[in-house]
């Protein structure tokens, strides 16, 4: 659905569409993006790998009023934006969230404390994404939308899920599968690498504040953050050197490729983000919309959603070497590669003062068709076997 509703707004550009509010779709879109799908995956996948078995059963209940929140406001923001409603529905969504950090915290049972420490974080830089929501409410009621710190809890809430929720969860499962592979890690490395990550994804929030208000030191603080994250980058890819060679040994072609693929966007995105250290990329990255979009996805896309494929595929709910996958991995990859090419592309035209790519609007269009499709391939591969078949088998997966 949020495939569906990003592709409807692509085609407002080349055909005119009436019957939605191009800016109530754009919300429920982002919101399907970011809480229907990778939130969702998220919570299952940590409970597959981080809680006991015994436990998967408790947290049923919780994930289906989750995904009943999810569901309202699929129905309220298109109609009715930020209404009653769909305020309502996200207000619930939040606290389920909460429940959620609050009960996997407690029950998981992460045997590597490395794991540990990174899958605490995500958790933690999920409750404080929360924050910036719950300043919204007052700043609306005041008459507070047309000020900075209006945007500016948008934007904290929109930065600590991306960069912090949604990056530690991802690195705790990668991590916890390189370990599962009798792979010895590099405890010293692994501690610099996880508090410079901390630090850089505190500090790269300057960006915004220097964006609303324009002070200098909120710029330098930014660019501390990048120059931390640009060295955490590093150590990560040196000490997991060895996790990624035994990882994918035995695997098929897909699996290694959706893996760079991956890796990758996440290199792209913080190579993207270190750009910024200069004060006119700076300006662009914050103003101009194709790159800020381009930014958005390539995180969402190409990072978040290429692992969250690639751990669904490994716990054997899409068989990996076949024909109908590979063809759905290529119309996955080629859309986003399309999408992103034309979004900074443009980016660099208005940049540059030369006006629009010829066809812009309708090549986003069609290179946007591919991205549902593919979804929907997706949708039919998912495997259904027999329960305890399937829980031996994720079992003989991890452990082997």
């Amino acid at each position: 659905m949020a495939a569906l509703f990003g592709l409807i707004l692509r085609a407002a550009f080349v055909w005119e569409i009436d019957w939605v509010e191009y800016r109530n779709l754009l919300h429920a879109h982002s919101h399907l993006a970011m809480l229907g799908w990778v939130y969702m995956a998220l919570f299952a996948l940590c409970c597959y790998r981080f809680l006991p078995q015994s436990k998967y059963k408790s947290y049923s209940k919780l994930f289906w009023i989750t995904q009943i929140t999810v569901v309202g406001m699929m129905f309220s923001f298109p109609f009715q934006g930020y209404g009653a409603v769909s305020i309502s529905f996200s207000t619930l969504h939040v606290l389920a969230s909460y429940v959620f950090c609050y009960r996997i915290w407690k029950d998981q049972e992460i045997r590597h404390a490395a794991v540990k420490k990174l899958f605490y974080a995500a958790l933690l830089f999920l409750i404080l994404s929360t924050f910036g929501v719950w300043v919204l409410g007052p700043l609306a009621v005041s008459g507070g939308r047309s000020t900075a710190l209006y945007q500016v809890a948008i934007q904290f809430y929109l930065h600590f899920q991306f960069h912090g929720w949604f990056t530690f969860a991802i690195l705790a499962l990668l991590l916890d599968t390189f370990l599962r592979k009798q792979w010895k890690i590099n405890w010293q490395a692994f501690s610099w690498f996880f508090y410079l990550f901390i630090v850089s994804t505190v500090l790269s929030f300057g960006l915004v504040l220097f964006w609303a208000y324009g002070k200098t030191s909120y710029w330098w603080l930014n660019n501390l953050g990048i120059i931390l994250q640009l060295i955490g980058l590093g150590l990560f890819l040196k000490l997991s050197q060895e996790g990624i060679r035994l990882q994918f040994k035995p695997y098929s072609l897909q699996e290694p490729l959706l893996f760079r693929f991956g890796l990758i966007s996440w290199i792209a995105k913080i190579g993207i983000q270190s750009l910024v250290i200069f004060p006119e990329t700076a300006a662009a990255a914050t103003t101009i919309r194709p790159l800020m979009m381009g930014f958005i996805h390539l995180t969402v896309l190409g990072f978040v959603s290429a692992f969250l494929i690639l751990f669904s595929t490994q716990l054997g709910f899409f068989k990996a070497g076949t024909f109908q996958y590979l063809m759905t991995f290529i119309l996955f990859i080629s859309g986003f590669v399309f999408t992103e090419i034309l979004l900074f592309s443009q980016g660099l035209f208005y940049w540059m003062h030369w006006g629009q790519l010829p066809f812009y609007y309708e090549l986003l269009f069609f290179s946007s068709a591919l991205l549902p499709l593919s979804v929907f391939l997706y949708i039919l591969q998912i495997k259904t076997p027999n329960k305890e078949k399937n829980l031996i088998r994720i079992e003989k997966i991890i452990y082997n």
